[in-house]
């Protein structure tokens, strides 16, 4: 994996003479110029500081935006494209015999076939087939005066169609899939060959496959959704990548003091996504609303349009150059790092570079392997119920009276109220959450808001699961929606911003992305867990778990996340090199000769180029004491 590193010490130092000496702590010297420059930086949301948050958040616009908008999609692909199956009750299927076609005129005035089902338990809705009342909008005129059959009749008439379950499953997942490979993917990538030109990468991918997603046609519903779940394998790719590309390079730019505050505040560009796809869907239903067969143009549209904020941002990407740490750490260019965080010393820019060395996966796993465990388990908990709380917002909406029964609306209608309702549940508490944290990062530390948001996750689903039945028996909707509310809230306002800030602190420069890599895919390994696990045992007859249960599992799982915190350290007002353990690796810079520390008495001089740099708690070992 560190292929691209040195991967073991010289077996055997060869001496330096005192000009060599000299000059290679002449370097070192200049390395700490640079990164104390970049460390001390007083000013608040300096425009360097803003390009890269807009650079580095455009992406997880999109990663929201898609997470917002597709579960309304797949709804509508489904209404669009697959004809209804309509669940005829036992009565009037034997009043018309043993039918395998029901014939309706279409609106050319023809009959055509539509397939059915016999509903074996009509009466109770159990079996998966929904009981009567469950379809019969009590609204139609003359209902009362209308005879069984009529009324069946229309029953059959408002029956929603909806996607087979493995195109649905397909759809939601396959993004995921793709996500988690990008994460690996182009983690790795970044350390090997810079995060500037694999960040490029990753957002280029993104605006095609966003801007192909609403052109994926077809002569079949199989087939529109075949193409479309090939544009969102290769949108998820791009995405993944984002995840450890905006991470590393906002904690590499950013100043000790408020590194948190910028990483949180990139991340909070989901709320951003979320707020945005509320809101285009709300508005593309309303124009399309009047319009007979719009659904198709509004779910293209929709998913086109994710490609806008990638595209906008691409160019502060292309113009912010690579970061320092980077290029001083991993490169050992430390001219070009001089010139980009202004520092014009000679004595700086002249310096010759030095480069950190790689570990095996050896010595990673022994000096970084319990915060790699702690950092990936806390994001795959945290990931599970995350992403499995959609699946059941559309339960949540109906019992609290938000959704009406998908038969009174028609596909179009549909999408409008659903967005309606997540927009709410966003402006009350997700993306308050996200910006709770990037206000409170700085003074109450990761691992405490880490602990507290799993403590409540746990509690609020908690109550929820023990009072379930109670609520909904008395139709509290209330204290249901404020519950849920609040479970979302510390969801954001805890381990789904952290688990995406410490990754970027706790790791070293030459393997940042990459560590933070395998953390975001082992969560999205949890995100698949949630959304695909969950999903069949909610739709599946044999196991047909209903939102109670889950609630329980649920609960289960956050408090698992109380535990996988545990070895994560605190990483609040410590500077990347500290807790990345370069502090204590001194041989872990080199010079281009690779020539060792000096053996024997050491030169008597003593450099005078950088006297500020000497003391500070940031390099206390790092390279010497010069």
């Amino acid at each position: 994996m560190f292929a691209g590193y040195a991967a073991a010490l010289p077996a055997a130092p060869q001496p330096m003479n005192q000009e060599q000496h000299k000059q290679q702590v002449s370097s070192k010297l200049a390395a700490q110029a640079i990164l104390r420059k970049i460390d001390d930086e007083e000013a608040f949301l300096s425009w360097r500081i803003i390009k890269t948050i807009i650079a580095a958040g455009g992406g997880f616009m999109v990663d929201a935006y898609d997470l917002f908008v597709i579960g309304l999609l797949t709804k509508l692909i489904g209404r669009t494209y697959y004809p209804d199956v309509r669940y005829y009750p036992p009565g009037y299927c034997n009043q018309i015999g043993n039918i395998t076609t029901y014939y309706q005129l279409d609106p050319g005035n023809n009959w055509q076939p539509h397939p059915h089902k016999c509903g074996s338990s009509w009466h109770t809705g159990s079996g998966g087939f929904p009981s009567l009342a469950d379809w019969l909008p009590q609204n139609v005129k003359g209902w009362n005066n209308m005879s069984v059959q009529d009324q069946y009749k229309v029953a059959i008439t408002y029956a929603p169609s909806d996607l087979p379950n493995r195109s649905n499953y397909a759809l939601n997942s396959v993004a995921l899939i793709g996500t988690l490979v990008g994460q690996l993917t182009f983690g790795h990538l970044a350390d090997l060959f810079g995060r500037k030109p694999i960040h490029i990468v990753t957002m280029v991918i993104i605006i095609v496959a966003a801007l192909c997603s609403g052109m994926s046609f077809g002569t079949t519903g199989d087939a529109v959704v075949g193409t479309l779940c090939m544009w969102r394998l290769i949108l998820g790719l791009g995405i993944g990548g984002i995840y450890p590309l905006s991470a590393t390079v906002m904690s590499e730019t950013a100043s000790t003091k408020r590194r948190g505050t910028y990483v949180a505040a990139v991340f909070a560009f989901q709320g951003f996504g979320f707020l945005l796809a509320g809101t285009v869907t709300i508005i593309l239903a309303a124009i399309w609303a009047p319009y007979d067969g719009a659904g198709d143009f509004l779910w293209r549209t929709a998913l086109a349009l994710a490609c806008l904020p990638p595209a906008f941002t691409l160019y502060y990407r292309v113009m912010i150059p690579e970061t320092e740490r980077y290029e001083v750490i991993v490169k050992g260019d430390t001219q070009t790092a001089a010139k980009q965080v202004g520092l014009d010393d000679p004595a700086v820019v002249q310096a010759t570079g030095l480069k950190a060395k790689g570990h095996s996966w050896r010595s990673f796993l022994r000096l970084y392997g319990l915060p790699l465990m702690g950092c990936s388990f806390s994001w795959f908990l945290l990931d599970i119920a995350f992403y499995s709380q959609g699946l059941f917002q559309s339960d949540v909406f109906s019992i609290v009276g938000w959704l009406p029964p998908a038969y009174t609306m028609n596909a179009v209608d549909e999408v409008y109220h659903v967005s309606r309702a997540q927009l709410i549940i966003s402006l009350a508490s997700i993306i308050p959450g996200y910006w709770f944290t990037v206000a409170f990062v700085e003074i109450l530390g990761r691992t405490k808001i880490q602990y507290m948001g799993f403590f409540f996750m746990t509690l609020f689903m908690g109550i929820l699961a023990g009072l379930y039945d109670h609520l909904k028996a008395t139709h509290q909707t209330s204290n249901f929606i404020a519950l849920y509310a609040l479970t979302f809230f510390f969801a954001n306002f805890g381990p789904n911003s952290t688990t995406y800030i410490l990754p970027a602190e706790v790791f070293p420069a030459w393997s940042r992305a990459t560590a933070h890599g395998i953390c975001a895919a082992t969560g999205k390994a949890g995100a698949i867990v949630g959304s695909y696990g969950f999903g069949i045992l909610k739709d599946t007859p044999t196991h047909n778990a209903g939102l109670k249960t889950v609630l329980i599992v649920l609960t289960i799982v956050n408090a698992l996340g109380l535990l996988t915190t545990i070895p994560i350290p605190e990483t609040m007002g410590k500077s990347l090199e500290e807790l990345g353990h370069e502090v204590e690796d001194m041989s872990s810079m080199h010079d281009e000769s690779d020539g060792a520390s000096a053996t024997g008495p050491q030169p008597s001089f003593v450099p005078n180029q950088f006297p500020a740099m000497m003391g500070h708690p940031m390099f206390v070992n790092q390279y010497g004491s010069a």
